[in-house]
């Protein structure tokens, strides 16, 4: 079988977007990190052609270029869900050039927030028109039906599985008394739509842009998610999110940072992450620029090095055993594999 770098071969359209080659088929699950500057992109695509994709980064046409080269490289004609985390900007901006470039099969969302200020009146009139006929509302429990894998649905709307509407957001856990609530999160950022990916033993976890208080219900008194392969550092890397609890709790093999050159990467959050047992990996998408070394992964982890970048990603590959899987930065011509928990 072809190397999964093969994918993330680099050319320069006429316009200046990657485009990238890749076999039309695979036996492996894979999830791409595309590079939309500080937004979030993450794409999954099953070994029986299946696919999902988190967020679509900022309004405009240069992340549904790369989004669509992505996913037309990966053998896709057509998106089946896809999934907004949450209503900020960077997440759904480009919800409708990326609907122009590729058709969307299914669009799924959190109920929108009555008298949110923080959600653009712009961009929810366009994700309405594209997702017309083709919304599904979720919650806490839900199931993402894709082909060839399980997507549970963990957190929704500021709640966790099992919690009735109107459940606060701070829940008093005396079996973490070292990681306290922080002040309430009025933003959209709670109520982000948060998934568990299961494929045979392989799991992946991606929290969106989910806040302290409610990542913490999501773990303590009771560990709901369990322990995870890989987990989408959250928030692009920001302390607001990625509290020691929930890392401690979801013990992560690896953990890929989809940020921005001067968008997310915290000091804070890389201590948290070095400060996890078992944690082999972290995984850029960019280098932090505004930090030093030591606040940021080593150069061979990193697929952008430079501010101004060519927009390179990062691909993990399940094994159809479901044993063990690869995660590659092609840029630097890595390839790291590691046994499923």
């Amino acid at each position: 079988m072809r190397s999964v770098a093969a994918f993330w071969v680099l050319c320069l359209s006429l316009v200046g977007v990657p485009a990238f080659s890749a076999p039309q088929e695979s036996a492996s699950l894979r999830i791409y990190w595309i590079d939309v500057e500080g937004g979030a992109a993450t794409l999954v695509v099953t070994p029986e052609g299946g696919s999902l994709l988190m967020d679509c980064g900022w309004p405009g046409t240069r992340d549904a270029d790369r989004i669509a080269a992505a996913a037309k490289a990966a053998g896709l004609k057509q998106i089946d869900h896809y999934l907004t985390s949450h209503y900020h900007t960077d997440h759904w901006g480009c919800v409708a050039e990326l609907n122009e470039r590729i058709p969307i099969a299914k669009y799924y969302h959190h109920a929108f927030p009555e008298g949110a200020k923080d959600v653009e009146q712009k961009l929810k009139d366009a994700f309405l028109k594209a997702s017309e006929g083709k919304a599904v509302l979720v919650e806490a429990g839900s199931e993402v039906p894709l082909k060839g894998a399980q997507v549970k649905i963990l957190c929704a709307n500021g709640r966790g599985p099992g919690e009735a509407a109107g459940a606060p957001q701070i829940r008093k856990c005396e079996a973490n008394p070292e990681h306290p609530a922080k002040p309430e999160d009025g933003s959209d950022n709670a109520r982000s739509i948060g998934f568990l990916l299961a494929f045979h033993g392989f799991k992946f976890l991606d929290l969106g842009d989910l806040t302290w208080n409610v990542e913490h219900k999501l773990v303590c008194p009771a560990n709901l998610i369990g322990t995870v392969d890989a987990y989408q550092v959250s928030h692009h890397g920001l302390d607001q999110s990625n509290s020691p609890a929930l890392l401690k709790a979801v013990s992560p093999t690896v953990a890929i940072m989809n940020n921005g050159a001067k968008k997310g990467g915290s000091p804070a959050t890389f201590k948290w992450l070095k400060d996890v047992a078992g944690l082999k990996d972290v995984f850029q998408v960019h280098r932090n620029v505004a930090s030093g070394a030591a606040d940021n992964t080593t150069p061979e982890l990193t697929a952008n090095d430079d501010e101004k970048c060519e927009g390179l990603g990062i691909v993990l590959s399940v094994d159809p055993s479901g044993k063990s899987y690869t995660v590659e930065v092609p840029s630097k011509k890595t390839k790291k594999t590691y046994a499923v928990k």
